[in-house]
């Protein structure tokens, strides 16, 4: 089966010289994590830009005295895009995404321009469930989590997702779940903060926003003999990323993705001769 099977066809896109608020609203409108950026002279790809990323760079030390107004979005996206073609199969492009650790694929036609996109939840969609009821999310999922705290500063909790080069926190206080925080809520956050704020002002309160008043409170969470299947359910029923794991205590025991989920499912059908 190809990726043509699998893609989505209309696709959100962005001309490169629009703005990262320009960017924050189409995802937020359309539900959607990455936009692929495309060059408005050629109509080609010239790059992609997702949540992290304007998480990551919106808010560094280099960008924090430039206005939304005057931010491109060829100055945060990522150029170097890879992609699929219509007729690549969708094992080779599953496997690009787990061996990449890439979210989301631009698909491009013969003439090379993109005609759709294959994101993580495309393919938790086409998989067939019933192989995955009987084993439990602890098989896959991340023991190691990095939390972070409701009263650390929200500097912190983006340091911590660049050197983890994660897009999700889990927020914790004395070991209870709290809520979690994402690069989504991180953005969200500083883009708010320097529309409302005079840039005079930025540098210093910027570094006194605190996690609690970005997490997000009312949160999903899993247990770790729940099936793979019923996790992906949720996932894509909920627009979910992650998920905790936790006790009956609700202390946390671990995290889950959908990198997680598809880097299994890829290695089970290979291991059956499926792929």
């Amino acid at each position: 089966m190809t990726i043509e099977n699998v893609m989505a066809k209309d696709i959100i896109t962005i001309h490169k010289d629009q703005t990262v608020s320009d960017a924050l609203k189409l995802m937020s409108k359309h539900k959607i994590s990455r936009l692929v950026a495309i060059s408005p002279k050629s109509g080609e790809v010239a790059g992609i830009i997702t949540e992290k990323d304007m998480a990551i760079k919106i808010a560094s030390s280099k960008y924090e005295n430039v206005p939304l107004s005057h931010m491109r979005i060829s100055t945060i996206m990522t150029p170097d895009v890879i992609t699929a073609k219509t007729s690549d199969s969708k094992v080779r492009v599953l496997k690009t995404m787990v061996d990449k650790h890439i979210g989301g694929i631009p698909i491009l036609d013969d003439e090379n321009k993109v005609v759709g996109m294959v994101t993580k939840t495309d393919f938790l969609n086409d998989m067939d469930a019933e192989q995955y009821k009987e084993t439990p999310i602890k098989e896959i999922m991340t023991n190691r989590v990095v939390t972070v705290g409701p009263d650390d500063r929200l500097v912190h909790a983006r340091r911590l997702m660049i050197d983890n080069d994660i897009s999700r926190l889990v927020v914790v206080n004395s070991g209870l779940i709290m809520g979690i925080i994402t690069a989504k809520d991180v953005a969200r956050t500083v883009i708010d903060f320097k529309k409302r704020v005079p840039e005079k002002y930025q540098h210093s309160q910027i570094r006194n926003l605190f996690v609690q008043e970005v997490m997000s409170q009312t949160i999903e969470t899993t247990t770790k003999d729940a099936s793979i299947a019923d996790v992906a359910e949720i996932m894509v029923a909920n627009e979910f990323s992650g998920m905790p794991v936790s006790d009956d205590k609700n202390k946390v025991q671990g995290i889950v993705s959908k990198t997680d989920i598809l880097k299994y499912v890829y290695d089970h059908n290979r291991k059956r001769g499926n792929y």
